[in-house]
């Protein structure tokens, strides 16, 4: 059994204590006057948010479709050099282009077959035609599917930057090198058979393309040449292929030059042509390859840009390409006609107004009056 005995002295401990703590208790909580007060300090929470929002609620610029260009034109001219005498003709077409023209394949087709389609009703085409376009008439498809900010931009670099700040214009061109070549090559096989000429296309700048067992070859990390390539009268694929090989400082820049030493004489059934490229014309060394062979004229797809030099030749002067180029030198060769074509129309608002001109017989010259409208310069032999 437990022992539960608590001693007296104990419980009267407690019972002191205990009374001691509640009167205690109940005196502070009803006087709390003698009680000293605390200012505690409040952390301050406030904040001061300056925020500058801009409330322009203003669309981004819209990448729009380019609509169809109109033509600034109503008629193609033609203006002829001699008369027919069946020996056959020199048919240069200058043509008038803009960005626009090019967005569209069938835009582009549609600018050069009015041309064709007006040599044709006239009846200046016939077995022993040639017809030849300015050089760039095929790079102009590097604006293939642009849309509104790249044709719209106030440079071609600005242009270049809608596509990344370090993209260039070599990109551009590797980009679009394959459906370029499909296009032109769809195009001009087609336009060469329908309208029955041998045609050279102008010129195209694409990475070092060949002609192998008929079709247009690219490699597609290869140097960048502008080449003018023939098409026969039945749509095919001819050599010479041409590339470009006297380069000016800005086409350096991205183009490689071909080999002076390449074969530049263009047969068709009757005829013989040497094909020069823009500035080659000014080169005695072209010419000189040439002496002695049976040639009968001499080409020239050509193109003049703003602030185009040449050595100490300002080649935005029309009458430097008469004076300094083909007719200065044809009398060193066996030909006695030529023809030199160039394109004419605009490119971020800055104009190219080369004017195509050509020569018979070593003296006498035709030359378009305008660069503002197509025109055919047709040359008798």
């Amino acid at each position: 059994m437990h022992n539960l005995y608590v001693p007296p002295y104990k419980i009267l401990t407690f019972v002191v204590l205990f009374c001691f703590g509640f009167f205690s208790a109940s005196y502070l909580k009803d006087d709390q006057t003698t009680l000293p007060k605390f200012d505690i300090p409040k952390p301050d929470v406030s904040f001061d948010f300056k925020f500058n929002f801009d409330f322009n609620f203003s669309k981004p610029e819209v990448d729009e479709e380019i609509s169809k260009p109109v033509k600034s034109w109503n008629d193609v001219v033609i203006q002829t050099n001699g008369t027919d005498r069946k020996y056959g003709n020199l048919v240069g077409i200058q043509l008038v282009l803009q960005p626009e023209d090019f967005v569209k394949e069938e835009w582009w087709r549609e600018r050069i077959e009015e041309t064709l389609n007006k040599g044709k009703t006239s009846g200046i085409f016939d077995r022993k035609t040639i017809v030849i376009l300015p050089e760039h008439t095929g790079t102009g498809l590097l604006f293939l599917d642009e849309k509104s900010r790249f044709l719209n931009a106030d440079s071609l670099e600005s242009a270049l930057k809608t596509k990344g700040d370090n993209f260039t214009f070599s990109d551009l061109f590797y980009l679009k090198a394959e459906k370029m070549a499909d296009v032109y090559v769809r195009t001009f096989s087609e336009l060469a058979k329908q309208y029955n000429v041998p045609i050279l296309a102008g010129t195209i700048i694409l990475p070092n393309p060949k002609i192998v067992k008929g079709s247009l070859v690219l490699d597609p990390k290869g140097p960048l040449y502008n080449v003018a390539i023939p098409f026969s009268a039945d749509g095919k694929l001819m050599d010479p292929l041409v590339k470009k090989t006297l380069l000016t400082e800005d086409e350096l820049k991205i183009l490689s030059p071909g080999e002076i030493t390449q074969d530049r004489v263009w047969i068709v059934p009757g005829w013989k042509v040497a094909i020069f490229i823009g500035q080659e014309v000014f080169d005695i060394n072209i010419y000189n390859r040439l002496v002695g062979k049976p040639i009968d004229g001499l080409i020239s797809p050509s193109a003049s840009y703003p602030n185009m030099k040449w050595q100490s030749l300002d080649l935005e002067d029309s009458n430097i390409w008469k004076q300094e180029g083909l007719a200065k030198f044809i009398k060193s060769t066996k030909a006695q006609d030529l023809v030199q074509v160039f394109l004419a129309g605009h490119l971020y608002g800055k104009n190219w107004n080369g004017k195509t001109f050509n020569l018979r017989d070593f003296s006498n010259e035709d030359q378009v009056s305008s660069v503002e409208n197509p025109t055919i310069l047709n040359l008798y032999f």
